[in-house]
């Protein structure tokens, strides 16, 4: 055998064993516990965390998940109350400055107490109504004219106990509507209210009901 075959060989020989050292130190390092090869592979690819640092890492990642659910559906219902309590203000101030027409004056469950006139009128419980006419039996005189100076129409006009509910008060009726306290009556007193209709059958009619009533100001 030639000196350069010789070695040729000697240099296969070598590398064949490397390798075989290399697989052998590769199969025991698969063998050893986590740790170890955690504390092997820290110097080279950073931190590497065990099964317990995970399993914390989880815990505080899904607490930090909830913590900002909750805070955003806090938010959401504090802008959501924030944005009810303006839509009422605007609609009982509407209740104080929008004109009150003539109408009708019927129960309707339709003009039920608002959470509005609830939230920020004043409550001053319930009533007994008794209503009257122009006529001179109902109201003493047939001129139709109130206890304030204006002429009394119906679904505007109410008498009142003026120690009570002050003359030219907004008072919502429920079931009713809004009313202007704009008579008074000797036999209306406390909490009892008369409310004006167009004639004496109508008022007989209607007779006499009960209602929770509101005064708006």
């Amino acid at each position: 055998m030639s000196i350069s075959l010789r070695k040729h060989m000697a240099k296969l020989l070598a590398a064949t064993l490397a390798v075989s050292a290399m697989a052998t130190a590769s199969a025991a390092a698969l063998d050893q516990p986590v740790a170890v090869l955690s504390s092997n592979l820290n110097s080279s690819v950073g931190k590497v965390l065990t099964a317990d640092e995970i399993k914390t890492a989880e815990q505080s990642l899904a607490e930090a998940k909830a913590k900002a659910k909750a805070e955003a559906e806090a938010k959401a219902k504090a802008e959501a109350a924030a944005a009810k309590a303006a839509a009422e203000k605007s609609e009982y101030n509407s209740l104080l400055t929008a004109p009150v027409s003539t109408k009708t004056v019927a129960y309707s469950s339709s003009l039920l107490a608002s959470d509005a006139i609830k939230s920020n009128a004043t409550s001053l419980g319930n009533y007994k109504l008794t209503f009257y006419c122009p006529c001179a039996v109902c109201n003493g005189t047939s001129s139709g004219k109130t206890a304030s100076g204006t002429i009394a129409a119906e679904g505007r006009t109410i008498a009142v106990d003026s120690s009570v509910i002050p003359l030219g008060s907004r008072v919502y009726i429920e079931g009713y509507g809004v009313f202007i306290a704009e008579d008074t009556g000797g036999a209306i007193k406390n909490n009892k209210i008369d409310v004006f209709v167009s004639s004496h059958d109508r008022a007989y009619d209607l007779g006499v009901q009960y209602a929770n009533v509101y005064l708006l100001g």
